[in-house]
C-alpha cells in the first residue's frame, strides 16, 4: 500500500489526527491534494502566518468517490458548505484566509463550526502543542470528527503528541524513493533547468543507472538539489555528473549527523596480520553480487571485530569495504540520542531506512558498546528504558533485515553487552584482536617504513619486531613516527638503532593494562575466533613459503 492509498484508508476509517512528519513539506501538501481530489472531499490549510484558507485540490482520477458517494450525495454536501459560508462552488474561495484563525485555538475553535466533511492540514502545529488551551480544543476536534470523514494532518520535521493524544493519532511514514522515482527526479531535473539554461544531455543508461544508484538515500528534495547543483556545474547531463551527486550526497548525509560517508581508500592489504580475518572476507568476497543471490548464497550480515585498543579494529573494519569495493558509511552513536522521549527511536528508524536504501553498503559502527552497553535491566532507571528500546529496534533489524547491508562493528569492550545481541544470525562472527605476533609486528614496521618514504629492506625487522615485542600496532606506528623526528632533528639518517631507542622510551599499553588484556583473552579464548594465526603458525607458514 502506497502512501497515498494509505492516507485515503485513515481518512475514510474517520481517523482524526494523521501526522506526517517530514521535512518534506511540499511533497506532503502534494499528497494530501491528490488524496482529497480521489475523495471529492474539499481541503483546508493552516499556518500561523497566514491562518485557514481553503486550497485547491488536484482533479479526481476516476468519476465516484472511494468512499462510495453518489455524485447527488457529494454535490448536497458541497451546496451545504456553500450555505455556511466555508467554501463556494466557484472556488472564489480558494486562498482566501478565513477571519479570526491565526492563532493555533483559534483556528481549532473555527474548525468545530464546520459541518461538512474536509480535511485540515495543520503546518508546523507541533509548535503549539505545549499549550493547554490549544490541547483541550484538539481532544474536542478529536471527539467532533470521530463518526465522519474529516482530519486533521499535521506536518512537522518532529511532532511529539501530549500523553492526552497519543492514542488519537496515526503517522503516515513517507518512504525514500527507489531508484526508478531517483531517474524520474534525474529526468525532471534536468528538464525543468533546461528551460533556464542551456544543458546538454550525454548520459545513456549506465551513467543514469550510476546517478540513480549514487542518490540512494537521500529524500525526493535532496536529490533534486543534489542533481540540480550538479547539472548548474557543469551544464550538461554527463558521466562527471556522477561524481558530483554522489559528492553532495556526502555533504547532505554528513550534515544529517548520523551517517556519515567515509572514503574506502585502503583495503585488508594494508593491513599487517589479521589472516584469519583475510581469509574470512575473501571467501565472501562477491557474495553481494546476482550472480551469487542466484547460485543460493544470502549476503553476509555483520562481523564484531573486538580486541585490545590500538591493534586496528577500526581500520580493519574500513578496509573490508575498500577489499568489497563496495561504500562505507559510519554510524555516528553519539547523534542518535535526543533529548525527548521517543525521538530516539524515530532516529535509529530513519538511519535503518536510509542505510537499506544505500545497499548494498558497509554500516561501520565504531565503538559499538557505547552505543547498547546500558540496554541491561536496570537501565530503565537511567535513561528512561531509551537504550534498552533502541537495542530492540537494532536487533529486530539485524534479524529482518533483506537489503545487503553489511555491519561491521567495533567492540573494546564485548563483556558488557548484551548476550543476544552477539549470537549468530544477527552477526556472521566475532573476531577477537590481540596484540600482534611477531610476523605481524614485522608486517608492521614495514608498511609503516615504507609510508613514510623509507625501504624497509635497510631496517632489521626482525630485530624490531622482537624488542616491540607486547606493542600494538599503533604503538609501533607512534614509534616509527618518533623515530623520523628524533632523525630530522639530529640531521642524520633514520636507522634500526634509531627506532630501537624510541621504542625502549615508549611503556606499551600491554604493561600499563595487563590485568584487563589478560581478562579480554581469556572471555575470547572459547567465544571468539582469533583474527590472527598463533606465533608458532606464523612460523611454520613463514618457512613453508620461503621453502617453496
Amino acid at each position: 500500500m502506497d502512501c497515498k492509498d494509505r492516507l485515503k484508508v485513515l481518512i475514510n476509517s474517520s481517523t482524526p489526527i494523521v501526522a506526517i512528519e517530514t521535512v518534506e513539506e511540499a511533497r506532503a501538501l502534494a499528497l494530501v491534494r491528490q488524496t482529497c481530489g480521489d475523495l471529492n472531499l474539499p481541503l483546508f490549510e493552516w499556518s500561523i502566518a497566514d491562518g485557514l484558507m481553503r486550497s485547491p485540490v488536484a482533479a479526481p482520477q476516476r468519476p465516484t468517490t472511494s468512499s462510495g458517494l453518489r455524485r447527488d450525495q457529494l454535490q448536497a454536501a458541497v451546496n451545504q458548505a456553500v450555505n455556511l459560508g466555508v467554501m463556494d462552488s466557484t472556488a472564489q474561495g480558494v486562498g482566501q484566509t478565513i477571519m479570526n484563525t491565526r492563532e493555533p485555538a483559534g483556528v481549532l475553535a473555527h474548525i468545530e463550526t464546520i459541518t461538512v466533511d474536509a480535511v485540515f492540514v495543520l503546518k508546523d502545529f507541533h509548535r503549539h502543542l505545549d499549550d493547554a488551551v490549544v490541547i483541550r480544543r484538539l481532544r474536542d476536534v478529536v471527539q467532533y470528527f470521530a463518526a465522519s470523514r474529516r482530519a486533521l494532518v499535521l506536518t512537522g520535521p518532529a511532532i511529539k503528541f501530549p500523553a492526552e493524544l497519543e492514542k488519537e493519532v496515526e503517522y503516515l511514514d513517507f518512504p525514500l524513493p527507489d531508484r526508478r522515482r531517483l531517474r524520474d527526479i534525474v529526468d525532471e531535473t534536468f528538464a525543468r533547468l533546461s528551460k533556464t539554461y542551456s544543458l546538454k544531455r550525454n548520459a545513456d543508461g549506465v551513467v543514469m543507472d550510476q546517478m540513480a544508484a549514487n542518490l540512494c538515500g537521500l529524500t525526493e528534495e535532496e536529490a533534486e538539489r543534489a542533481v540540480a547543483q550538479a547539472l548548474v556545474t557543469r551544464y550538461a547531463l554527463c558521466p562527471e555528473v556522477v561524481t558530483d551527486v554522489l559528492e553532495a550526497k556526502k555533504d547532505i548525509l554528513r550534515r544529517t549527523g548520523m551517517l556519515q560517508f567515509v572514503d574506502a581508500t585502503v583495503d585488508m592489504s594494508a593491513i599487517g596480520g589479521l589472516e584469519n580475518v583475510k581469509r574470512w572476507l575473501a571467501k565472501r568476497r562477491g557474495t553481494f553480487d546476482d550472480a551469487a543471490k542466484q547460485y543460493g548464497l544470502e549476503p553476509p550480515r555483520g562481523v564484531i571485530i573486538m580486541g585490545v585498543q590500538g591493534c586496528g579494529k577500526s581500520m580493519c573494519a574500513r578496509a573490508i569495504a575498500g577489499d568489497w569495493k563496495l561504500p562505507l558509511a559510519k554510524f555516528d552513536t553519539s547523534a542518535v540520542y535526543d533529548k525527548y522521549i521517543g525521538e530516539t527511536e524515530k532516529r535509529i528508524q530513519k538511519l535503518f531506512r536510509v542505510a537499506e536504501q544505500l545497499a548494498p553498503v558497509v554500516l561501520w559502527i565504531d565503538e559499538l558498546e557505547k552505543v547498547f552497553a546500558g540496554s541491561g535491566p536496570d537501565s530503565a532507571s537511567g535513561d528512561a528504558g531509551v537504550s534498552a528500546r533502541l537495542l530492540g529496534s537494532f536487533l529486530s533489524w539485524m534479524q529482518d533485515r533483506k537489503s545487503p547491508v553489511f555491519v561491521a562493528a567495533t567492540c573494546n569492550n564485548v563483556t558488557v553487552l548484551p548476550p543476544e545481541l552477539m549470537r549468530k544470525g544477527r552477526f556472521d562472527e566475532i573476531f577477537f584482536v590481540d596484540l600482534p605476533n611477531t610476523g605481524e609486528r614485522r608486517a608492521i614496521f614495514a608498511l609503516h617504513l615504507a609510508k613514510r618514504k623509507r625501504d624497509p629492506k635497510e631496517f632489521d625487522l626482525d630485530r624490531l619486531a622482537a624488542a616491540a615485542r607486547g606493542y600494538s600496532g599503533a604503538e609501533i606506528e607512534a614509534a616509527v613516527q618518533s623515530a623520523m623526528y628524533a632523525a630530522y632533528s639530529a640531521k642524520t639518517p633514520m636507522s634500526t638503532e634509531t627506532v630501537l631507542e624510541e621504542i625502549k622510551n615508549t611503556v606499551p599499553l600491554s604493561a600499563t593494562r595487563a590485568e584487563d588484556i589478560q581478562q579480554l583473552r581469556s572471555w575470547a579464548l572459547q567465544r571468539a575466533v582469533r583474527a590472527s594465526i598463533l606465533d608458532s603458525e606464523a612460523d611454520s607458514a613463514g618457512a613453508a613459503r620461503q621453502g617453496t
